[in-house]
């Protein structure tokens, strides 16, 4: 790993650990998201990323349930390799919203708790409720979205350098 890869993996486990995850799942997915090869065995990564076993175990089950990463293995091979997969976003996005939707059933809850107060009383879980109903709606089709654009973008990217050569 070169200082500005360091840097990274660095930067992201920092980011991470500021939004409750590990600093090691930072560090992990950072390096999954740049390494050669990009699948990874959990001694490669306690090599790379300077790390325990144990640490690094801990971070691929956190990052495995975010939907970040992947555990393969290979034919003949008992060891697990780790990658974080093509397409991993719409799985993210996915998990994403199962989480929006326990939390609109929940606060939905909440709101039936103190359906009897006055408004004022109820506005902060209503407020709460509405947030997450709407994010929740909206996660499929910012993602849909997102998938059109970037097909829309890569499509645009090979077109454009055959036009070049040929003008």
């Amino acid at each position: 790993m070169d200082d500005r890869q360091a840097a990274f993996v660095e930067e992201m486990g920092q980011y991470l650990s500021s939004i409750g995850m590990t600093p090691m799942s930072g560090r992990m997915l950072a390096w999954l998201l740049i390494c050669d090869p990009a699948e990874q065995t959990a001694a490669d990564l306690s090599e790379m990323l300077r790390a325990s076993r144990g640490a690094i175990s801990g971070a691929a089950r956190a990052l495995e349930t975010a939907g970040f990463v992947r555990r393969s293995r290979r034919r003949g091979d008992r060891r697990e390799y780790f990658s974080v997969p093509a397409g991993a976003i719409p799985a993210l996005v996915s998990g994403a919203t199962a989480i929006y939707r326990r939390l609109e059933l929940i606060t939905a809850h909440g709101i039936g708790v103190v359906a009897d107060l006055p408004p004022p009383k109820r506005e902060r879980i209503e407020e709460f409720h509405d947030f997450v109903a709407y994010v929740e709606h909206l996660i499929p089709a910012l993602l849909e979205q997102y998938l059109r654009d970037r097909e829309a973008a890569r499509a645009q990217a090979v077109v454009e350098p055959v036009l070049t050569e040929s003008a």
